[in-house]
């Protein structure tokens, strides 16, 4: 299998994986206990271990998915030049600042007590 061929596959596996977490996400927030949605719900969510594990591999997910599909979108419409490094940089560049910011933000957080 080409690397190519790799790159389709696991786009279209990262995107029915999205769909998984993206529903149990909704489901989870809107409808599981309540269904209201204020903050001591979410942050008590946020704190819980499996919840940021879950989180970060919806992040993880997200921004392979996206940062995927930007980089072969590009790869399609520019073929060579030095356009084509900058943008692909700032693709890779953009997917790693988001990846930091996320994981961060996700392991750092803490409920406001009170």
């Amino acid at each position: 299998m080409g690397d190519g061929a790799l790159r389709w596959l696991l786009q279209r596996v990262s995107g029915m994986a999205l769909v998984v977490f993206l529903l149990i996400h909704f489901w989870v927030t809107h409808y599981f206990p309540g269904g209201d949605v204020t903050y001591q719900k979410v942050a008590a969510r946020l704190a819980d271990p499996y919840w940021k594990f879950f989180n970060l591999s919806f992040l993880v997910l997200a921004l392979y998915h996206g940062v995927n599909g930007g980089w072969t979108i590009l790869e399609d419409y520019l073929k060579e030049g030095w356009w084509r490094v900058i943008l692909l940089g700032l693709v890779l560049l953009a997917g790693l600042f988001l990846l930091v910011l996320g994981t961060l933000t996700i392991l750092a957080f803490q409920p406001v007590k009170g």
